[in-house]
């Protein structure tokens, strides 16, 4: 085709114009390569001056030469504590691949040469993080080992609960009809209504599990309910300003009370006024999130933080902050972007499940919607736990976001109280308590303290196991919806399938340990049947002689079952017994119990 000299003309003059809007000026002489240039950061370039930073994140093609035969190599670029949780709950054959290889250092050192400063290293994206104007963003465009530059997402954190703390806590209802052992005080509410005491009588507190919390800040370390936790040791890191102080300071960016609070519901231990659900497990503290001015969260902060608990061996994250709006002028994420896999914040937290780690996610505070979801990343991953909030009646609260997902995935899969929560006052110095309503960031933590008694009794399972087990032993499970999914989660029930499943998970027929235990002078007994059976229970003294015939070739239907029996009026002294379940004249399984007078 001829192309004559004045048609030509007004091409290249169309040309120059078009540059010219798009990279702001015919003196600035950007010449990007697009196929390199994510969706967003397109639009930002569009419009913004040549000399402004961006956040961004740059993507790298592959880990360089000889990733391959690195992976035969684990021990090379993984913790002994990661392997092993690996080896324990990744239930597949492939337990290492190519996201847990270090980034290539000769891409990184090409990087830093064009001048860039690296914020944040993510080996699962096989990115890094860092500012970059136009000018920059054209040197990196063109390498040959770049996959695609994209901005670094910062999400705004919708919280209609600020400041919402009493000290009148006439709305907590304490239930002290129910014996246990711990004196609860105030806070045996909240964990009544998940079943949290009987599986601390039956001695799981959530030893031997790490846990990391990731939030905006943690202002009030030094209060009583945290002595235990610091005796244990803490591990902490502040990725907003680049050291260990994740509490308030004077020159650091964001000043956060709203870890204080969520940490308090899954690790507090203070006898007579608050006791949480994992008090005997150790933590590692993260804070992820700016809340300078607007309250803000960078995703490379959270995935930075991930990544680092899992290098730490921790067995459960549970992160409070659900995002959905993005700050101006980047587009932000619609309920149409909960889809498992639009935000790359929920594609960090399923990497981390991949990984063996347990993640519990806030479910967000933005109610209902009739005409769509209200969820907010990460809270719409497909392997995370979604945890959304009910009253003190047991009831959805009106703020707790509901689902389904884009994709059509119920969400939440689990709710737990948020409304009226007992927790530590935050605050530097504070030593009382109070009544907290956060919505579902107080929900969060009390369900991830609740997995780590679930990994207490069975440290093999796999998050997906727990979040099924979770799931499967809640009040809705015969009916999940996208309003309070499963429904709220029962922890002993849930320990007693995890124990289960540790002893005999192909049994038609399984006995859990009676509860509390020791006891005077009642006990409950449960028991699962996967088909119907006729049911023996025969209590046995330490001699191997029967004492008690508590049910005698009864018929029970399919499915768990609870029996409690008081055993005044037997004539038994205190000492130790036997229990016995028979299905259909054959023995099922022996347990041990206690009675004391």
């Amino acid at each position: 085709m001829k192309i004559h000299k004045q048609n030509f003309n007004l091409i290249f003059l169309s040309f120059l114009l078009y540059t010219a809007f798009v990279f702001g000026g015919f003196g600035s002489s950007i010449f990007i390569n697009q196929s390199h240039i994510g969706q967003k950061l397109a639009g930002v370039l569009k419009n913004e001056d040549i000399n402004r930073n961006n956040l961004v994140w740059i993507f790298f093609k592959d880990k360089g030469v000889n990733s391959d035969n690195e992976l035969s190599n684990p021990g090379n670029f993984l913790t002994d504590k990661s392997i092993q949780r690996r080896l324990k709950r990744v239930k597949k054959a492939n337990i290492f691949d190519e996201r847990d290889l270090p980034l290539s250092e000769n891409y990184i050192q090409k990087i830093s040469e064009l001048g860039l400063v690296i914020k944040n290293k993510s080996k699962w994206l096989n990115a890094v993080s860092c500012y970059a104007d136009k000018t920059q963003i054209e040197n990196i465009s063109d390498k040959d080992f770049i996959d695609k530059i994209e901005l670094v997402e910062k999400y705004n954190w919708k919280n209609d609960f600020t400041n919402n703390f009493s000290d009148h806590l006439n709305n907590l209802k304490v239930q002290s009809d129910n014996p246990v052992s711990i004196n609860y005080g105030p806070s045996l509410n909240q964990s009544t209504i998940i079943n949290v005491p009987a599986v601390h009588d039956m001695g799981y507190t959530g030893q031997n599990i790490l846990i990391a919390s990731f939030d905006a800040g943690f202002d009030n370390l030094q209060h009583n309910c945290f002595n235990k936790m610091r005796s244990k040791g803490l591990r902490t890191y502040d990725f907003v300003n680049g050291d260990t102080i994740v509490a308030n300071a004077p020159d650091h960016l964001g000043a956060g009370f709203h870890g204080t609070l969520t940490l308090s519901l899954i690790a507090g231990y203070d006898p007579g006024f608050l006791v949480s659900p994992a008090f005997e497990s150790k933590y590692i503290l993260a804070k992820t999130e700016n809340t300078q001015s607007e309250t803000t969260l960078e995703e490379d902060n959270w995935v930075a933080a991930a990544e680092w608990a899992d290098s730490l061996g921790a067995d459960i994250i549970t992160s409070s902050l659900g995002y959905l709006n993005f700050d101006p002028p980047d587009t932000s994420l619609t309920w149409e972007s909960m889809d498992g896999n639009t935000a790359l914040i929920t594609r960090a937290a399923d990497i981390a499940v991949s990984k063996g780690i347990i993640v519990v996610i806030s479910s967000g505070n933005d109610g209902f919607n009739a005409a769509h979801n209200t969820l907010n990343a990460p809270a719409d991953g497909d392997s995370v736990i979604t945890v959304g909030a009910v009253n003190s009646n047991g009831l959805r609260a009106d703020y707790s976001s509901v689902g389904p997902t884009f994709d059509g995935r119920i969400k939440p899969d689990v709710m737990a109280l948020g409304t009226f929560n007992y927790t530590a006052r935050p605050g530097p110095g504070n030593t009382g308590y109070t009544s907290s309503s956060f919505g579902t960031s107080l929900a969060c933590p009390m369900v991830a303290g609740v997995c780590a008694l679930i990994l207490s009794a069975n440290q093999d399972l796999s998050p997906i196991q727990v979040r099924d087990i979770l799931r499967s032993t809640a009040d809705s499970s015969s009916a999940p919806n996208g309003l309070r999914g499963w429904g709220i989660i029962n922890a002993l029930d849930a320990v007693n399938i995890a124990l289960g499943s540790k002893v005999n998970l192909a049994s038609d027929y399984i006995l859990f340990q009676n509860f509390p235990n020791p006891f005077n002078p009642s006990t409950t007994f449960r028991f699962a049947l996967r088909k119907d059976a006729q049911i023996s229970l025969f209590i046995y003294d330490i001699r191997g002689r029967i004492t008690t015939k508590i049910l005698d070739n009864v018929h029970y239907s399919k499915g768990n079952s609870t029996l409690k029996f008081n055993f005044n009026n037997l004539g038994l002294s205190s000492g130790v017994y036997f229990y016995s379940l028979f299905a259909n004249n054959e023995l099922v399984d022996s347990r041990k119990m206690i009675l004391l007078y």
